[in-house]
């Protein structure tokens, strides 16, 4: 949902406003008309306890004309308070016929309302039954009160609460929206501070200092993404120079060797071997891009698939087998130590397992023992190859996974690789949900990786 943080706090300080101030209004309207309602019932109760023991005690028809002047004076002109005496007796009656027509003699005594002709507010009615008494017969006293004066204080009452209510949802608003551009104001800052960020300078940075705690994660959190946007833009660019290094040799062994063989006429079995110089070349190049198709694919979060329960120890076996001419020329010896089965790719773990192994042969000492091993640690399966070599730099171990990572006093003749061997046993070991080591420690270089528990059986 697109629109104006400030709008929406405003809207939303409005609608808490509606309900506050309705709430309290009718909460108040209530009470109001409950006190009112109270007020009548309780004059009219008075005016009962003041007359009723005038109409008990007169019996006889003469007296009655003393009860029927107090009520005459007791009359209001405004007929605000009306006297009604109902009785079978015409001359123990006052008042006359109810307004609305109803015979109330028979109704129950206590509070009631009557609707009278031409009147917007209803009375209120107190009915009472008064005891016959000697020749007087039984007698229903009824006092009514006009509720035109109370319920035009309710009236009133009304018309101001929604009138305050109202002023007071514009003012609560207003204030809201006020409130939160104010409140929003860092925010603003923030994101103008983002902007006039330069876009060739990678190390620039959101200042935290000055910022509210509430926004203080979120700069924090923009400052990482920048933090790994910068360290992935490094690796972009030392992987472009990288790659172009890589392939600049080969591709200008090709241009070079067929400049000469065009410069001159040559025979055919000049032809044949500069085309077969061509193809190692061409070969080379395609290695160099196919590993880094595999690379990306791996950093990609690609998962291995064809898995299949095996034997590391036979597995590893075959791989000894496929490089032995290689562990021949420098008289290396390969000892396998342990075993487990474990669900993996068999095809990337003898591509990584080789490329250790190379590796390993690469720079062990001649005539020495290269050792596989095959561990079970905790919740990991540990495969690792160590040889006897010259030592390596701590600063070195950490990066020698990396892509066309270099470390020359520890890694002499890299030149004649391209040095994406170890990145291959990494992506592999990600690809098994594992990860890769390396340690240098008493004339022994162990490379390795490890398989999660997800790949054990």
């Amino acid at each position: 949902m697109r629109g104006s943080i400030a709008r929406r706090l405003a809207l939303m300080f409005a609608l808490a406003a509606i309900l506050i101030t309705s709430t309290s209004a009718v909460l108040l309207r209530c009470s109001l008309k409950q006190s009112l309602e109270t007020q009548m019932h309780n004059e009219l109760t008075l005016r009962h306890s003041v007359l009723d023991p005038l109409l008990a005690k007169y019996e006889s028809p003469a007296m009655w004309v003393v009860v029927h002047e107090k009520l005459d004076s007791l009359t209001p002109t405004d007929e605000r308070v009306r006297y009604w005496v109902l009785s079978d007796n015409a001359d123990y009656s006052y008042g006359g016929a109810m307004p609305d027509g109803l015979d109330r003699s028979k109704h129950a005594d206590g509070f009631s309302i009557m609707e009278v002709p031409d009147q917007h507010c209803p009375m209120v009615l107190l009915s009472k039954t008064i005891p016959a008494m000697g020749s007087r017969p039984e007698l229903r006293f009824i006092v009514g009160l006009d509720s035109t004066p109370f319920m035009g204080t309710l009236s009133t009452f009304t018309k101001t609460l929604i009138l305050t209510s109202a002023l007071g949802i514009a003012l609560a608003a207003l204030l809201g929206y006020w409130v939160s551009r104010f409140g929003l104001e860092p925010v603003r800052r923030l994101s103008n501070q983002a902007n006039s960020l330069p876009p060739g300078d990678s190390k620039q940075r959101l200042d935290t200092e000055a910022l509210p705690d509430e926004l203080q994660e979120l700069a924090v959190s923009f400052n990482g993404a920048l933090a790994r946007q910068e360290k992935a833009w490094c690796q972009l660019e030392g992987f472009n120079a990288n790659v172009a290094h890589e392939l600049r040799t080969p591709l200008t062994n090709l241009i070079g060797q067929t400049q000469v063989a065009l410069a001159h006429e040559r025979d055919l079995s000049e032809l044949q071997d500069l085309l077969q110089s061509n193809l190692e070349e061409l070969e080379r190049m395609g290695t160099i891009v196919n590993d880094m198709l595999f690379l990306a694919g791996a950093e990609s979060g690609q998962r291995a698939t064809e898995l299949s329960d095996v034997s590391l120890c036979e597995e590893a076996s075959k791989t000894v087998e496929y490089l032995e001419p290689v562990l021949l020329d420098k008289q290396l010896n390969v000892v396998i130590q342990g075993d487990m089965r474990v669900r993996i790719d068999r095809r990337l773990f003898h591509r990584s397992l080789a490329n250790l192994l190379q590796n390993a042969a690469r720079y062990a000492a001649p005539a020495s023992t290269i050792t596989v091993s095959l561990v079970s640690n905790g919740l990991q399966a540990e495969v690792s190859v160590s040889n006897v070599g010259e030592p390596i730099d701590s600063v070195h171990l950490e990066h020698l996974f990396e892509r066309f990572y270099r470390a020359d006093a520890a890694r002499a003749r890299s030149d004649a690789h391209h040095g994406l061997g170890l990145s291959i046993v990494r992506a592999v070991a990600s690809m098994h949900g594992g990860r890769v080591f390396a340690r240098s420690a008493e004339g022994l270089n162990t490379f390795g990786f490890s398989l999660t528990s997800e790949t054990l059986r």
